[in-house]
């Protein structure tokens, strides 16, 4: 085993902060599991009616966003002003994908928007670079949820792009979106 595997294994635990008010939301209005997130889970029908159930006050507005590797219009859940989730169109016209984006949403493990990768114990070793619109992401899948995974801004990382930072670095990654896919 290398080096590099070894300290890679080794760094996977780390220190947890808690998390304060000035840096993530306590106020939650959807959870986001490894079966869906709130009333959309996998065969759900990808049409206004149904993805305006994801929350009580839900309105789908039409947007334009980012994927790891391409940017697309797709149809996002707006509470008030705020946009909480935006949905992504799979296969057979129902819902394939799901971005958590506010801070009012909390991952399978109670992550939350805004955390770093020290306060959301994310263990190490679970992620990987992110590349194209993503370079400079920490891409993570959040613990015992197959369908979930954490992606983290990394704002002091200037490469190089195809591994990871230092546990240093990385501990102070924040996490920007929950991806909730249903494959």
């Amino acid at each position: 085993m290398s080096l590099f595997a070894i300290a890679l294994a080794l760094s996977g635990c780390v220190a947890a902060e808690p998390p304060t008010d000035a840096t993530v939301s306590s106020s939650t209005w959807l959870t986001i599991t490894d079966d869906g997130v709130g009333t959309i889970h996998k065969g759900t029908p990808f049409q206004e009616s149904a993805l305006a159930t994801v929350a009580p006050g839900a309105e789908i507005r039409p947007i334009q966003t980012a994927k790891e590797s391409t940017t697309v219009w797709t149809q996002a859940a707006f509470v008030g002003d705020v946009q909480a989730v935006q949905f992504f169109k799979g296969p057979g016209n129902t819902v394939g994908e799901i971005h958590g984006v506010a801070q009012h949403l909390s991952g399978p493990n109670g992550e939350r928007i805004g955390m770093t990768f020290a306060q959301a114990r994310v263990n190490r070793g679970s992620c990987r670079p992110g590349k194209s619109l993503w370079v400079g992401m920490a891409i993570c899948k959040a613990r015992g949820a197959s369908h979930v995974e954490l992606v983290f801004s990394i704002p002091d990382f200037d490469g190089p792009f195809d591994r990871l930072p230092s546990g240093e670095v990385l501990n102070e990654a924040e996490l920007q979106r929950i991806v909730w896919r249903a494959t």
